[in-house]
């Protein structure tokens, strides 16, 4: 459990009677598999619904995103002989590094894996543990009025959330992935009880033990998801329609690098069954064996893998929002990973007055990025506990999930905008955006801006839009391109619109459909790998949309 995230000043993190696994005498040691490719699997680029969900393959589409490699699952022929081997568990696999987490028994297994031609390397990655009783591995089988926020009202006032809420942005559509430790009480209290009666809780993973149960162990995660999740009289979340995803990939009392990669696993999962939001409020620095810690100097946004996988899940088209750490007043200071990614919204802490709270993580990163990148408060922040009673923390890890709920519900009010597009927008109406500081970054988000901003924004592009359609159906710019394509387009069908890049010959370079839910927007951003490498010269991008079709000739620089 991490020191940074998960102390809070009223209470001692408990694992749950009879909650504690029974022990067998055997003992295993955990280690990473990385291969050498994705050779002989039955995926395809081609066809993603193999793999991913239909809601992940929408969001992809609906930013432009293309499916690529790394979103191909790793090769089963690869997992199949090390199923084989006798005394290895897979733990999990990982598609966007190509690595598979596993479980030996005994020297002799880790030795046969190391062997196969399609290992290109190994790394211990957790010492000797007792393995639990049980599977060992993980199997991958309305508008609402002005709430009463209750002893909430100050942690969402600050940000302005209510200005979300009344006009009925409250988290519907949306899926928010929640990272932690155990979420005891989240299946029994009174103040979760709508979120299973709705049918709200969308999916549960134990990265950590293997299985599907999350209610148990440590109450942090209850606590950081009821700042967002609640609905009582007592108080209510920042994102209390949304829908959840709970994973638990940090385990109690330890300190070992499998959990940056039980962290990994758990975005990957919340990537393949589309989830929009990432909240996490954990993060990495120092381990029991000294010789896996991480140095600032590790902060430059891509040097460790727990960093690198965020940043992947933000190109995927999530928005990840993790805590900056608790770091403050130790001899660290600084934020933790994976808070330092280029792409992932690190929050840090203020009390209810707007003030900077000691203990927050400072910035910037190595590499002189500003973080952490906004605030919210963490100092007294109202919780619910897995009793269903009020209670009251302090940390980053609380101030985390609810400006990541209120950035949920301004996606949910924008879904045409891009993850990046929201993060840019409320960094940009944060109290301290011109004069950023190294312990609140840009400062106390305000939504009631961001949301104003983005409004007027829409009503720019759509006069902007009605403007350029005035005498034609389609319109691509920048022309010339290079590597992105926005293509804007008038229609009153509902038809699925086909989009081809075809050479002078008429060979189709690049195609991609958009459907008819998406085309509605009347634009669509298009990025392809392929853009950037095809030669300069004249292109033509074909809009097919039933029986109408368009051409639009462009200059590819």
């Amino acid at each position: 459990m991490k020191r940074n995230h998960l102390l809070t000043a009223i209470f001692t993190l408990l694992l749950l009677a009879g909650t504690a696994p029974r022990i067998q005498a055997q003992t295993f040691t955990k280690h990473v598999i990385t291969f050498n490719d994705k050779n002989g699997s039955p995926y395809t680029i081609g066809n993603p619904h193999a793999y991913l969900s239909p809601k992940a393959i929408q969001r992809r589409r609906r930013q432009g995103i293309a499916i690529q490699t790394s979103d191909l699952p790793v090769s089963p022929r690869y997992v199949d002989s090390l199923k084989a081997v006798p005394g290895v568990d897979i733990l999990y696999t990982s598609r966007w590094f190509n690595q598979a987490v596993i479980q030996v028994a005994n020297p002799a297994a880790l030795q046969k894996v190391q062997t196969f031609s399609f290992v290109s390397a190994t790394s211990a990655i957790a010492g000797r543990v007792a393995a639990p009783n049980g599977e060992a591995a993980v199997k991958f089988n309305a508008r609402t009025a002005s709430y009463d926020y209750g002893s909430a009202t100050g942690q969402i006032s600050i940000h302005e959330g209510a200005y979300l809420h009344d006009k009925g942005f409250t988290g519907d559509g949306m899926l928010i992935a929640v990272l932690d430790a155990g979420f005891p009480g989240v299946n029994t209290a009174a103040p979760f009880k709508h979120l299973s009666e709705r049918g709200r809780i969308k999916g549960t993973r134990d990265f950590v033990s293997g299985g599907n149960n999350v209610y148990t162990s440590s109450t942090h995660g209850t606590l950081c998801l009821s700042t967002m999740a609640a609905r009582s009289a007592q108080m209510t979340g920042t994102a209390p329609n949304a829908s959840y995803v709970l994973l638990r990939t940090e385990e109690d009392g330890k300190e070992q690098p499998i959990e940056e990669n039980n962290w990994i696993a758990g975005a990957e999962y919340a990537d393949s069954i589309g989830a929009d939001v990432i909240s996490s409020s954990l993060g990495y620095t120092t381990f029991d064996n000294p010789s896996f810690n991480h140095t600032y100097f590790d902060l430059t946004g891509d040097a460790t893998q727990i960093t690198q996988a965020a940043d992947m899940a933000a190109a995927k088209g999530m928005i990840v929002v993790n805590s900056a750490g608790n770091e403050g007043n130790s001899s660290w200071i600084y934020i933790t990973p994976p808070a330092d990614g280029d792409s992932v919204l690190a929050v840090g802490a203020v009390n209810a007055a707007g003030q900077a709270v000691s203990f927050s993580g400072y910035g910037p990163t190595a590499d002189g990025v500003i973080k952490p990148d906004v605030v919210g408060v963490g100092a007294g922040t109202q919780l619910i506990a897995p009793g269903g009673q009020l209670t009251a923390g302090n940390g980053t890890s609380y101030a985390t999930p609810i400006v990541a709920g209120l950035v949920t519900c301004l996606w949910q009010a924008f879904p045409q905008r891009t993850n990046m597009e929201i993060i840019n927008v409320v960094k940009a109406s944060s109290s301290h955006f011109q004069t950023p500081e190294d312990q609140i970054g840009y400062g106390i988000p305000n939504f009631r801006m961001a949301y104003d901003s983005l409004y007027r924004r829409s009503q720019q592009d759509t006069a902007f839009i009605r403007g350029l359609l005035k005498e034609e159906t389609l319109k691509v710019t920048p022309n010339p391109f290079y590597s992105q394509l926005y293509i804007y387009y008038q229609s009153a069908s509902n038809e699925d619109v086909h989009l081809r890049l075809v050479d002078n010959n008429g060979k189709t370079l690049a195609q991609r459909k958009v459907f008819g839910t998406e085309a509605a927007y009347g634009y669509y951003s298009w990025q392809e790998a392929t853009f950037s490498g095809l030669p300069a010269g004249i292109y033509y991008l074909q809009f097919i949309q039933g029986r109408k079709k368009r051409t639009a000739r462009v200059l590819k620089l």
